[in-house]
């Protein structure tokens, strides 16, 4: 008797362990969650596809930069849009005005050619850069023999000289008038100009 009574407790042990193994092992009924079977899991979301820098309009990759004379070059990273516009030097400013760089020096009458001439020297002020200048000349006498102020105009001269830079001339400009009297007589630079050249 006391057998069969040892054998039914061990029995019904046996049977609650059984039971509570298995309550323990299906994760399904456990409160916390859990994995469940590893075959019953939902796959995992599969990453959405990007396409490749290749296919993508207006870009482009890889690709080797190369500056100046190296040899060397930079790869990877994107590149893409237009190229850097260069960079365009100003033209040099001036002043177009050349009053201050021409000026008559001597103004004399000759006779025997019936000729007052006038000597104009350029200087060009800039170092390096040539200028070509355009001036006028006022050629005045006295309104009679006794004059002593020339206000009559007997001839006007127009004259275009290059002067290279740093540079200066002389020109001679003249007006034809002839008078075997006394006359007083003038010479006046009345406009005087420049603009650059390659010459």
């Amino acid at each position: 008797m006391r057998t069969r009574r040892a054998i039914g407790a061990a029995s019904l042990v046996l049977a609650s362990t059984a039971v509570l193994a298995g309550c323990a092992d299906d994760p399904k009924d456990k409160a916390f969650g859990g994995l469940g079977d590893l075959d019953d899991m939902p796959s995992a979301p599969s990453a959405p596809s990007f396409p490749s820098p290749s296919d993508s309009p207006g870009l482009s990759s890889g690709g080797g930069y190369s500056g100046g004379s190296g040899s060397g070059s930079d790869s990877g990273g994107l590149t893409g849009g237009s190229s850097p516009t260069p960079t365009v030097s100003a033209p040099p400013t001036y002043n177009p005005s050349a009053v201050g760089e021409v000026d008559g020096e001597s103004c004399d009458y000759s006779r025997s050619s019936g000729r007052i001439t006038y000597q104009v020297k350029i200087q060009n002020a800039s170092a390096d850069q040539a200028f070509r200048y355009s001036f006028s000349v006022r050629f005045k006498v006295g309104s009679s023999p006794s004059s002593t102020i020339a206000t009559r105009t007997v001839g006007t001269a127009f004259k275009t000289v290059t002067v290279r830079g740093g540079a200066d001339r002389t020109v001679s400009v003249h007006a034809s008038y002839s008078n075997n009297q006394r006359f007083v007589y003038s010479c006046q630079v009345t406009t005087a100009s420049k603009s650059p050249t390659s010459s």
